[in-house]
């Protein structure tokens, strides 16, 4: 079962997030509402995911990628945003940073699932 860390900054996103991820199968482990949070979970859960927005308090997810991979190099992460009318500029910031994928939050329903089986396959392609 895949182990998510979500990171936000907004409660009722997190909730949702939740919501929808047990849904499908996936074991949310932890919540963060920024970074330095965030490192911490890493840390303590070991998750396989993290969904990470870009807009955060203090640290922005760009900017946080690279610090949670520091910790857990193995950490696969898919960056959220609402701003989806700059996914284009998100989507290659993302990949430079670290992560996997680039989501907009108003698409998370179908395609974070799918970005996740992406990611997943290509990981088994790697062992």
């Amino acid at each position: 079962m895949t182990r998510v860390l979500i990171v936000d900054d907004q409660p009722t996103f997190r909730r949702q997030l939740r919501a929808l991820l047990s849904h499908v199968g996936f074991a949310v482990v932890a919540e963060a509402r920024d970074i330095p949070e965030a490192e911490e979970q890493v840390r303590l859960h070991d998750p396989d995911l993290a969904v990470v927005d870009l807009m955060l308090p203090g640290v922005n997810g760009l900017e946080g990628i690279p610090r949670l991979k520091t910790i857990a190099p193995n950490l696969r992460v898919i960056l959220v945003s609402a701003y989806r009318d700059r996914a284009g500029i998100f989507r290659s910031g993302a990949q430079e940073a670290g992560a996997e994928a680039f989501v907009a939050k108003d698409d998370l329903d179908l395609k974070l699932v799918q970005a996740w089986n992406v990611v997943s396959k290509e990981r088994e392609g790697e062992a």
